[in-house]
């Protein structure tokens, strides 16, 4: 990966012309040369009954600023105006608030256009007593170790978007939530420029050593490229013209493990000013703001980005950053948990559900002794573990256990599970204090499954249950699903826990019947390692939320659905 070079794919250069700013031929999806839009579901306010939104777009920074035009059918709206957010090189960022109207009892389409030329786009906004439907996906991409022959088998890229696409078709979803590793960008590490700081042999001297002026034109360049390709080109691209997204972070939006790295790691020069050149784009790209109007445009934290939004009347939606806080012995910082609790204490008397969209699933199968195998291993000289993964080296380049990441990333990590406690009890008292049911929803592990926390006595019914929180496990729309093995050895964990002496934790049999009808392999009916994205309706009569999981078929054609429920909290519940 190199700067400035017009046949390198991987570069500006190789993407936009290095003169004018212009996409090249591959990246152009608009005559004028404008790169999105990207929607994005901002908030909804209630007491005007007001849907508000923003639209990203990339133009060449000669352009004028752009606009959007809304029509719902009755009337356009005036221009809504940009705000610019970013220059990279020729590139601008520019950000478009919008805000439609809600109707009392009936959704309704509404047309946009930008610099009103141009293609006519569409999304959907449900009523002001009408549900809402959003959907959840993540992991995005493909692993580097993954071989166009396996891509090929799954069926490519595009098979579970195509059904996400296709349902939307036909019943509109009204948000999208992108659950993490909305791209992979461990790339970043085949660069050249990494290899001298790489071969250093201290620790202490490679966390010290500095984070220089080419290493930062390498991430700059980088980043701004590989999102560019990711999120203009393919199905994601598409989605986001049509439904608006809310994203949270996982580490391959940064790179594999973020955060769950030593110290020594972690806190070195370059991993501190890489980190922050990925953030950049997370917050430009995803997010639709800028290191100076994050604060202004709703995300909080002590240092990072959580969100809490109103899907309407009745659910709210929080997205804790899990990311830019960590470190090896803690996810998110005190002062963030306050900055959430004190939000949720605040929720609007209708509510009934508080959805937590976190990257990795707070209720899985523990993982401790694989994470008590790999304390050992640098020991021991071995270079794979194959019931693990294939093909999948034991020491990553940073000399570290290859794996101790991925296990450190768990909230069921042995480091984690005393702060993970804590987060769960102050959500029972959201629940119990607010009569609110809150679910749990995450990603990463690239299956699919359903578990909960609940009261440990079995005669409390979960609809009386302020502790029954559910917990919907969805991953990947994209990668490849690990092998039965690891499947195997991680359902042979799916036991039932204790969290306290009131709360237990376990994983549905969900999967009695696998897509194709038959028992799951090695009967593993708790977790399932095939593609899949969920969907989310509320049930305005019963006040649940109805839920499947939406698994990839064995044609690589459609998907599958499997059924969680998710019922109100009644009033009354049980102490």
């Amino acid at each position: 990966m190199h700067i400035g070079q017009a046949g390198d794919a991987d570069s500006y250069e190789g993407n936009f012309d290095a003169a004018t700013g212009e996409p090249l031929a591959h990246m152009r999806q608009r005559q004028d040369g404008i790169l999105g839009p990207a929607l994005m579901f901002v908030d909804t306010d209630l007491s005007t009954a007001t849907w508000r939104g923003s639209v990203l777009v990339l133009v060449p920074r000669s352009y004028p600023p752009p606009t959007v035009v809304l029509n719902d059918g009755s009337t356009a709206s005036t221009p809504f105006t940009s705000v610019l957010l970013d220059v990279y090189k020729q590139t601008a960022f520019y950000r478009i608030d919008i805000s439609v109207r809600l109707e009392v009892s009936g959704e309704k389409r509404v047309e946009y256009r930008v610099n009103n030329t141009g293609p006519t786009y569409a999304f959907y906004v449900p009523g002001q007593t009408t549900p809402w439907r959003f959907a959840f996906w993540s992991c995005n991409g493909w692993s580097l170790s993954v071989s166009d022959k396996e891509k090929a088998a799954l069926g490519g890229d595009n098979v579970v978007w195509d059904d996400l696409l296709s349902k939307h078709e036909r019943v509109p979803f009204h948000v999208q939530v992108c659950g993490g590793d909305q791209l992979y960008s461990d790339k970043i590490w085949q660069s050249p420029v990494w290899k001298p700081w790489l071969k250093i042999k201290d620790k202490y001297v490679r966390r010290d050593s500095p984070f220089t002026h080419e290493m930062a034109a390498i991430a700059d360049d980088f980043y701004f490229t590989h999102y560019a390709k990711c999120f203009f080109l393919g199905r994601f691209g598409d989605s986001m013209t049509t439904i608006p997204i809310s994203t949270i972070i996982d580490d391959h939006d940064v790179w594999d493990g973020i955060g769950s790295y030593p110290d020594y790691l972690q806190f070195s020069q370059v991993f501190v000013q890489l980190k922050e050149y990925a953030f950049k784009y997370w917050r430009l790209y995803q997010a639709h703001t800028n290191q100076q109007l994050a604060r202004q445009h709703g995300y909080f934290g002590k240092n990072g980005y959580s969100w809490l939004k109103q899907f309407g009347p009745y659910t709210a939606a929080l997205g804790p950053d899990t990311r830019y806080e960590r470190c090896l012995n803690r996810i998110i910082e005190p002062q963030t948990y306050d900055m959430i609790f004190d939000r949720l204490s605040r929720l609007p008397s209708s509510v009934r559900h508080v959805v937590v969209f976190l990257g990795v699933p707070i209720v899985y199968p523990r993982l401790t002794y694989i994470e008590k195998a790999l304390s050992g291993i640098k020991s021991i000289g071995l270079t794979k573990l194959s019931f693990i993964a294939k093909q999948r080296a034991i020491v990553n380049i940073w000399g570290e256990p290859e794996l101790s990441d991925d296990m450190n990333d768990h909230w069921t990590s042995e480091v984690h599970l005393d702060e993970r406690k804590e987060f769960v009890l102050r959500l029972q008292e959201v629940a119990r204090r607010q009569n609110i049911r809150v679910t749990f929803v995450g990603g990463d592990v690239h299956c699919c499954g359903a578990g909960r926390f609940a009261s440990s006595n079995p005669a409390i019914p979960p609809e009386r249950d302020f502790r029954f929180m559910p917990q919907i496990v969805s991953s990947a729309i994209m990668n490849i699903p690990p092998p039965n093995l690891v499947i195997r050895a991680v359902h042979t964990s799916a036991k039932t826990y204790d969290l306290d002496k009131h709360t237990d934790e376990s994983m549905y049999k969900l999967f009695e019947k696998d897509v194709n009808g038959k028992s799951p392999p090695n009967n593993n009916t708790k977790l399932l390692a095939r593609r899949n994205f969920s969907s989310y309706v509320e049930d305005l009569e019963s006040g649940g939320l109805i839920v499947n999981i939406h698994v990839q078929n064995e044609s690589n054609h459609g998907t599958k659905p499997y059924p969680v429920n998710v019922p109100a909290l009644k009033a009354g519940n049980v102490v």
